[in-house]
């Protein structure tokens, strides 16, 4: 039996595979003999980028799946690192890139989401072009201090008479986008101190005493977490992992105004779009449907699922079409929601 999913999966699979290949033949160079999807990623490599450095939560992620990935597309997957403006210079690239197939990006969809509502200058993409393959996880964020910090609990944000100082990797990334959302929601004062080259720049200067916090990913912080450097304070979202069971969420601290709700509603449904993964715009659409079958055998392969679970990278499946579904409600959230991304951006 094969580690992919056995022999039963890989014929369903495979039989699919047939039919989106008989459907969407493409015509191969000079109008010779047409290339199936099968038959051109069999002699391809495909670029799986991620818009950060090696080592962090996005890059785990996308090496966790590639190996998978590389068995249900039938082809070569390399995962390729452009770090870089918070994650915007990747996903700039990707909206440029050649549509053939080649390229697919992991995207930080709550930080490409708010540059584009906020409109981030000098960006070049349009989030509802992009051909989307699939959503791989639905994780929370978290706000996280230092352990020896002076703010005990979320509590003493809510009271404190000095800014709360919150470090930034730039716009595009969710600790830029988030603090100045809290700090509205919950009326509390807040400055975002930028210029951080990565996550672990930032948390140096948390531990330093530079700055009070941080929101991330959930899965992002949690080494820092588990290592006892960080504490959690606040989740935003929903989550099931033991190392915030006790951490209190959003839900626990309800805003004291109508505009406060709608803004945080907005916000826990950008946070819910997470980690997706696209292909620049206008993709061929039988390579479209064939990486899309491709992401949903790999991520659904119980092997991933069990060792992502145990190294507390869930994955969490989502069909392309319903992803891009997503990520166009999003983009089209409550009117004062987007006003506010305007002016932090």
């Amino acid at each position: 039996m094969s580690a992919l999913g056995g022999p039963r999966t890989g014929h369903r699979f495979w039989k699919l595979v047939a039919g989106v290949s008989v459907l969407g033949m493409v015509a191969g160079c000079g109008g010779g003999k047409p290339v199936s999807p099968a038959e051109f990623y069999a002699s391809e490599t495909l670029e799986f980028v991620v818009p950060y450095e090696p080592g962090g939560g996005y890059d785990l992620y996308a090496r966790d799946v590639a190996p998978y990935l590389a068995k249900c597309a039938g082809t070569e997957v390399t995962v390729i690192n452009e770090p870089g403006a918070g994650g915007l210079l990747a996903t700039s690239q990707t909206a440029v890139a050649e549509p053939d197939g080649l390229r697919i990006q992991i995207l930080n969809t709550v930080g490409a989401v708010s540059a584009e509502v906020g409109q981030v200058e000098g960006l070049n993409f349009r989030l509802s072009e992009f051909s989307w393959l699939t959503r791989m996880s639905d994780e929370p964020n978290v706000v996280v201090v230092a352990a020896d910090s002076e703010y005990r609990n979320f509590e003493d944000f809510l009271r404190a008479d000095e800014p709360v100082k919150f470090v930034s990797t730039g716009p595009g990334a969710n600790d830029h986008i988030n603090p100045p959302l809290l700090s509205r929601i919950y009326d509390f004062p807040a400055r975002v101190i930028t210029g951080f080259s990565g996550s672990g720049e930032a948390r140096a200067a948390i531990l330093r005493g530079d700055a009070d916090a941080d929101v991330l990913p959930l899965n992002t912080a949690l080494s820092a977490i588990r290592t006892g450097q960080m504490r959690p304070v606040l989740v935003i979202g929903r989550s099931t992992d033991k190392a915030v069971a006790e951490v209190p969420t959003t839900a626990d601290f309800p805003p004291a105004t109508p505009e406060g709700k709608r803004l945080l509603d907005s916000l826990v449904g950008l946070v819910e779009t997470s980690r997706t993964v696209a292909a620049p715009p206008h993709l061929d659409p039988a390579r479209l449907a064939y990486l899309r079958e491709a992401f949903r055998c790999a991520l659904s392969n119980p092997e991933l699922q069990s060792r992502s679970k145990q190294q507390r990278r869930p994955v969490s499946y989502l069909p392309g079409e319903d992803t891009a579904a997503l990520v166009n409600s999003v983009l089209h959230a409550d009117p004062a929601f987007q006003q506010v991304l305007q002016s932090i951006s």
